[in-house]
């Protein structure tokens, strides 16, 4: 391989690693706005999409690392030496994520059983969802500096393992929300559904028009030749 494509080659998986890590933190921020809007069926649906989203990131990351580290070695030491730099440290690391479950999020905000109170009620369960948002919006945040760090140093970390641990923190956090706050008291998520419409969905509506359209487009063109 000439230096010239091994470098191309270099940035191009550099940048796949970068990918992998924006859209594992895409798919937890659609979970988020799932949340924010009390839908437990679209939470579910998300839920169900991160998974393959994190199975594919695991297995993607650790394919791309074994390339990048064999053509980083070689333009950092080997005969195309000085064509990448050594990776710099990263200034400022994210503390890593720790899962929520529906025992904590209980204690921390708890709700007599009789009788109930419905400000206190309404006061748990929106603080349950809050700490709920704000643990996956930390992970979120956890993913893409890891990602970074884990890209500029192959040394540093596992990405693969990374998005192992994200994935697992994800999917307990939101099974805690599901049970605490969800299922324990489906009556006021009903009525809190719909207060905050994911803006992703806007944007898959958008795109699904503009490719419905492009289809219609081709199959008119199509019919016109025949």
């Amino acid at each position: 391989m000439q230096v010239n494509d091994a470098t191309l080659r270099h940035r191009e998986l550099t940048q796949e690693l970068f990918n992998i890590g924006d859209e594992m933190a895409t798919y937890i921020e659609n979970i988020i706005e799932s949340i924010r809007d009390w839908d437990l069926e679209l939470v579910d649906d998300c839920v169900a999409e991160f998974e393959q989203i994190a199975a594919d990131a695991r297995n993607d990351a650790r394919t791309v690392t074994a390339e990048l580290l064999g053509l980083r070695q070689a333009l950092v030491s080997g005969v195309a030496s000085g064509h990448v730099s050594q990776p710099q440290p990263q200034q400022q690391q994210v503390s890593t994520p720790t899962a929520l479950s529906a025992k904590a999020l209980r204690s921390a905000y708890p709700i007599q059983q009789s009788p109930v109170v419905v400000r206190e009620l309404t006061s748990s369960l929106d603080a349950r969802a809050e700490e709920t948002l704000i643990n996956l919006e930390h992970t979120v945040e956890w993913v893409l500096a890891e990602t970074e760090r884990g890209a500029r140093d192959l040394q540093a970390l596992n990405l693969s393992r990374l998005y192992v641990r994200a994935h697992a923190v994800v999917s307990q956090t939101v099974e805690a929300w599901r049970e605490a706050v969800a299922l324990e008291h489906p009556g006021y998520a009903r009525t809190m559904r719909g207060a905050h419409p994911p803006q992703f969905l806007s944007e898959r509506a958008r795109i699904d028009a503009v490719l419905a359209r492009v289809a219609a487009k081709l199959n008119g063109a199509g019919a016109s030749v025949g």
